[in-house]
């Protein structure tokens, strides 16, 4: 069974390295590989239209499948973002003597 509780600082790690992983895996780089590719055709089929006979209700469904494909790519990516520690900032609005210099400082 697969954890989704991504609360617990041990998940959160170790679905950030799953993910991770998974993106360099030969399988995921197939199953991206494959996804591409119908992306690719649905897009020119948008663009290029299938016949005479296209509906509007058609075309709809196309751009739903490509927005479908796109999640799935983007997936693991997503992830890792939202999974990724966020680094704690030394800046401190509340702070009357915070200055341009302190800011740009913690901008580097």
């Amino acid at each position: 069974m697969i954890n989704l509780d991504f609360e617990s600082l041990k998940n959160r790690e170790q679905s950030l390295l799953n993910f991770k992983s998974l993106l360099k895996h030969p399988g995921w780089l197939l199953v991206e590989a494959i996804v591409n590719a119908n992306i690719d055709i649905i897009r020119n089929q948008i663009i290029d239209g299938m016949g005479d006979e296209e509906t509007k209700e058609q075309i709809d469904r196309l751009r739903d499948k490509l927005k479908a494909y796109k999640d799935i790519i983007n997936t693991p990516t997503f992830w890792i973002e939202k999974l990724e520690p966020v680094e704690p900032s030394t800046y401190n609005e509340d702070d009357p003597y915070t200055t341009i210099e302190l800011e740009e400082k913690n901008k580097k």
